[in-house]
């Protein structure tokens, strides 16, 4: 099958184009003919070398866990209700890479799988998955956002702020979110109550004016000297702060102010991806805005992630 991968850990110029053996599907999981695998930032921090104490590597390792495509066999163990070509989407998440999305075909547990949502292409279905559970797993799940709460979304315009603001608002909280000017409209757009330029403005001072009692819910997705604790500043007594990319800083406040905290990373769930699903096809929620690449421009793909400057969601078409 044709694949982009890698065999050593490095910069984007590691990933090659060629071939390789067309995987086989094990009792519980489905093979599926990839149509279109969504670019996240997980996925090139795992070609970098990171990580390696969390999730092991088998080289040659064909990146990406977003997916859209159609069934083409399915495991001895698969329950009756997935049949050979359902086109379907899903995160196929594991915890030892190798077999990823950058490929014609990829094997994936059948309950990590749903339905392609009613009018959306391949391209739009495969830049959900990830980015909607981590979302949903924050917000909802694990931060229980309800009506009238407050929340902060950062990075706004990256692929899960774009999924995060729709899904705050949806839940029914004020939502403030930061961003470059640039993108100031993109996120006003996306449901923004309060656009914070991080470029002109000090967020966390601009907060502090705003909600001077301090935030319910932070959902947390940049790096950086100082961002933790200031995440842990912002929120409220007894709100809740979600990390995106590290653990919890140690911190006396986090207890003494009854803060909850989480290193949260997404959850394979079809069932829950087929209730978002729902959500999509309605309208209820609006989906990322995706630009397609060629699998053959997948260098390029990881280093415009490392920019940092990306909207919505980048998704590779893998078929012709």
């Amino acid at each position: 099958m044709k694949a982009v991968f890698y065999q050593q850990h490095g910069s984007a110029e590691v990933l090659e184009l060629g071939e390789l053996p067309t995987p086989e599907p094990g009792p519980e999981q489905v093979l599926v003919r990839v149509a279109a695998a969504g670019v996240n930032p997980i996925d090139r921090r795992l070609r970098s070398g990171e990580l390696q104490e969390y999730i092991s590597r088998t080289f040659p390792v064909v990146p990406g866990w977003d997916f859209a495509g159609e069934i083409v066999a399915l495991g001895s163990a698969v329950a009756a209700d997935w049949e050979v070509g359902e086109h379907v989407m899903g995160l196929a998440f594991t915890w030892s890479i190798q077999h990823g999305t950058y490929a014609e075909y990829v094997p994936v547990d059948a309950a990590s799988i749903a339905r392609v949502p009613a009018g959306f292409d391949m391209f739009q279905a495969a830049a959900i998955p990830l980015v909607s559970l981590t979302a949903w797993q924050s917000l909802h799940e694990y931060g229980g956002l309800t009506q009238g709460q407050s929340a902060l979304i950062q990075a706004g315009a990256g692929g899960v702020g774009s999924v995060a603001i729709p899904m705050a608002k949806h839940l029914g909280a004020r939502v403030y979110a930061t961003c470059s000017s640039a993108s100031a409209d993109y996120v006003s757009d996306r449901g923004a109550d309060v656009v914070i330029d991080y470029t002109g403005q000090d967020y966390a001072q601009v907060l502090r004016d705003l909600e001077p009692q301090g935030l319910d819910l932070i959902l947390e997705t940049l790096l950086g000297d100082g961002v933790a604790e200031t995440a842990i500043g912002l929120a409220k007594a007894g709100g809740t702060v979600i990390f995106m990319n590290n653990e919890p800083p140690a911190m006396a406040e986090i207890e003494a102010r009854g803060i909850r905290t989480q290193f949260l990373h997404h959850r394979p769930d079809g069932a829950m991806l087929a209730e978002l699903a729902t959500l999509y096809a309605s309208g209820v929620l609006p989906p990322p805005p995706v630009e397609v690449l060629p699998l053959a421009a997948a260098v390029e793909a990881h280093q415009r992630s490392e920019g940092g400057h990306t909207r919505g969601k980048i998704v590779l078409a893998i078929g012709d």
